[in-house]
């Protein structure tokens, strides 16, 4: 699955050229930053000028490992060897530049090797090209080294009491290890300038993190999980005083410079009090959540209207299992909903949808916005960002990460099953940039997951299995089948080092990652065509005549392939937003549907066919699928995905709402189509039939279907005899002489032609003189 990358013209020994004689100035080693004093600055910086040499000149001086070599097993010894893919005439000067520095620093050689795996060209941000190989193939045929990493628990017991860090990074740490001999005819890659293997274990194989993680474990030998901690390419020595400290980092180094291993002087800290290591930050007081990791969360700011706070209550609710006391904490947020009535006291949600007159599930709430709400919106926050909710990562239990992607920005959730239940370990979400918000929804999921995998939790998922859920069923082909333009191969190169499967997850269970990409952000001007302004004005128009509120049920259009939509976004206001108490009392008003509660009460399928309603037949037969989940009736419907679907079993009252919110707000979609998305969501007898029956007589689509046009077939005339059927022709050129319309046949001896069509007799006319 992954693709590996080649760094850019980096010289991977010693000896190769790299660095030149270009040296650090002793002054670079000074640990400004330290909180310590004057004379142990100069003690730690004299220290680690005794191992100089360790240090990397430049990105093209980087070390070699003594000790390790990467092996890759394959499962078959079956050689496979794929095509070479295009590339670009203008990108070729650069491909020719970038592999000539690579072979002058020994990276690659020339190959004869019965394996192939293809090349990918991607453009970075600077206008640079990146090199990348696909290893896709060459990974699904081999044997996973099983290595383990360490235990977070094991690095936080160690850390205890220590009062002292030093982060060490290593300068391109993969590239510091040589592939076996045997092994680099498997690296070997195909391109229009060359065949070629690697000499160095190049990024994406699936093996290399468990290499380099032996390799490092090696390196420090007995000094692991007792004065240092190695993560990958994390290294932190750390001490309980300045000397035992000193006496560590010193021996760390001596190591790592027997090792041939070469650091990154740019990336290195010491003698800090507090760092930042595995998402964790850890300090002299205790090892704490990386507050970055919980900023979606923390500056989630107060909601302005009751749809901000139904969402933000909706993405807290997901997570009350784990906050002790939550009806009591959120019960004056709650109050401020239970307020949205009418002057007789009935709900929204229970007046006609089709009623005119204002939305009181819009009105602002900024003027009932007591203290009492502010304390219960802080410590809601405030509990979801600490302990029990936050779980610490455990690198030995499997990950599963939840993205989304909408109009206002981007979200994900991280999880980790702690007894048999999944626990959030890191919040993530942002908005979206200007360029960003033109993105088509396949693009935005694609994004998101990009975003939230390498630029956001790396910390946790790189080396890892884990799990991704989307709502956007494109997504989860992106890997295998999709055709990607070049920001699309940019961003599953960056996911090449990371062992991953995508898996499809219905929008409506998709609620934690949607809340967060659906939070508010700072409100930003746009302009927009008149057809936007057009179209935004007929969404409005919809919802003031008709529509009903509702949570449990809310569709997402991001769930919709953009292709299908209509070009112009609309934010899903419209969409129906009704609590779970609502849903069951309109289910229990429902004839059939209460007919069916009784039945699934009594566990007595007969009952449907006793005085039975409308549709009670067809239900009858849907027995085995019907089940109660919290007093509310359900179906569970078919999956294409190995997924069982929940499907309510929806009240007649709310269906015409549901057709105008997936087939009107969602682009128009044909029948077929509308009937997928309401498929995966609801049930009600001859469903099939309903949803045909709304799109046929739909009045924008029947205005904006294109008729057949059929033409005429040819056939022969018929006459009944001389004179009844008479073909005239006209044919006017430039006046002749004589001042005449010079009238004609194709082969200008006549002026005129009337042809009787019975006898085929042709006449010719001549026309009168002009006055």
């Amino acid at each position: 699955m992954p693709i590996g990358q080649v760094e850019s013209a980096t010289p991977l020994s010693t000896d190769s050229g790299g660095g030149g004689d270009k040296e650090i100035p002793d002054e670079r080693f000074y640990p400004k930053d330290a909180p310590i004093s004057p004379e142990w600055k100069k003690r730690l910086q004299s220290q680690v000028l005794k191992w100089k040499e360790l240090f990397s000149k430049d990105e093209f001086d980087v070390g070699l490992a003594k000790s390790t070599e990467h092996r890759i097993r394959l499962q078959e010894d079956k050689p496979f060897r794929e095509r070479s893919r295009r590339v670009p005439l203008g990108d070729l000067d650069d491909l020719r530049e970038q592999l000539n520095e690579l072979q002058r620093t020994k990276v690659i050689q020339e190959s004869r090797s019965p394996y192939a795996s293809p090349i990918v060209l991607v453009r970075k941000k600077n206008g640079s090209v990146r090199l990348c190989i696909d290893y896709r193939t060459l990974n699904r045929r081999t044997i996973p080294d099983q290595y383990a990493t360490p235990r977070i628990e094991d690095a936080l017991q160690c850390l205890s009491g220590a009062k002292w860090f030093s982060v060490l990074d290593l300068r391109s740490g993969y590239h510091q290890i040589p592939m076996h001999p045997e092994d680099k005819e498997k690296t070997a890659f195909i391109c229009p300038l060359g065949f070629f293997e690697f000499n160095r274990m190049p990024q994406g194989l699936t093996g290399a993190p468990a290499t380099f993680q032996r390799l490092m474990e090696k390196t420090v030998g007995d000094m692991n999980l007792i004065e240092v901690l190695v993560y990958l390419d994390d290294i932190i020595v750390f001490g309980k005083t300045l000397e035992e400290h000193e006496q560590r980092l010193e021996k760390v180094l001596k190591r790592l410079h027997e090792e041939g291993l070469k650091l990154s002087l740019e990336k290195c800290q010491f003698c800090l009090p507090s760092v930042t290591y595995l998402g964790h930050v850890v300090s002299a007081e205790g090892v704490s959540t990386d507050p970055r990791k919980l900023e979606a969360v923390a500056s989630w700011p107060r909601p302005r209207n009751v749809t901000e706070l139904r969402s933000f209550l909706g993405f807290c609710s997901y997570y009350r299992r784990f906050v002790g006391g939550f009806a009591k904490i959120a019960q004056p947020l709650n109050k401020l909903l239970q307020k949205e009535t009418t002057e007789e006291g009935c709900k929204v949600s229970d007046q006609n949808p089709s009623a005119p007159g204002p939305r009181k599930a819009r009105e602002s709430i900024q003027g009932e916005w007591t203290s009492q709400c502010e304390g219960a919106f802080v410590k809601l926050k405030e509990s979801l960002t600490r302990a029990p909710v936050l779980a610490y990562a455990d690198p030995h239990k499997p990950y599963e990460l939840h993205v989304d992607a909408s109009r206002e920005g981007l979200g994900g959730v991280l999880y980790q099953e702690y007894g048999g239940l999944l626990r959030p370990v890191a919040y993530v979400s942002r908005s979206l940039t200007p360029s960003e918000k033109n993105y088509p929804t396949h693009k935005l999921e694609f994004l998101a997951l990009k975003w939230a995998v390498v630029d956001k939790l790396k910390d946790y998922l790189y080396g890892a299995e884990f799990v991704i859920k989307t709502d956007n069923n494109p997504l989860t082909y992106i890997l295998t089948t999709a055709k990607l333009d070049a920001t699309g191969h940019r961003w599953l190169a960056a996911l090449s080092g990371f062992r991953f499967s995508l898996k499809y997850r219905p929008g409506v269970n998709n609620r934690d990652a949607d809340a967060l990409s659906r939070r508010p952000y700072t409100t930003e001007w746009t302009q927009l065509t008149p057809d936007g302004v057009q179209a935004l004005c007929q969404g409005t128009e919809r919802r003031v005549k008709g529509g009903i509120e509702a949570e449990a049920i809310g569709v997402m259009a991001a769930a919709v392939p953009e292709f299908y939509c209509n070009p112009t976004q609309l934010r899903d206001e419209s969409l129906p937003t009704f609590s779970r108490q609502d849903l069951k009392a309109d289910q229990a008003r429902d004839p059939l549907i209460a007919l069916t509660i009784k039945a699934l009460t009594a566990n007595q399928r007969e009952i449907l066919l006793t005085n039975s309603p409308s549709g009670a037949r067809l239900v009858y037969k849907e027995w085995e699928r019907l089940k109660m989940l919290d007093g509310v009736v359900y179906r569970r419907g078919p999956s294409a995905n190995a997924e069982e679907i929940q499907q309510l079993f929806l009240p007649t009252k709310h269906r015409e709402s549901v057709l105008r919110s997936l087939h009107d707000e969602h682009g128009h979609l044909g029948a077929e189509r509308t009937f997928k998305l309401v498929r995966d969501r609801f049930y009600w007898p001859c469903m099939r039939a309903e949803v045909e029956s709304y799109c046929h007589s739909c009045l924008r689509c029947i205005q904006r279907k294109t008729l057949p046009t059929r033409t005429a077939p040819m056939s022969h005339l018929q006459s009944q005899g001389p004179m009844d059927l008479v073909c005239i022709d006209f044919l006017c050129l430039e006046p002749d002489a004589s001042g005449q319309g010079n009238i004609s046949n194709s082969d200008r001896s006549f002026h005129s032609l009337r042809p009787s069509f019975f006898h085929k007799e042709i006449n010719a006319l001549r026309p009168w003189p002009r006055c």
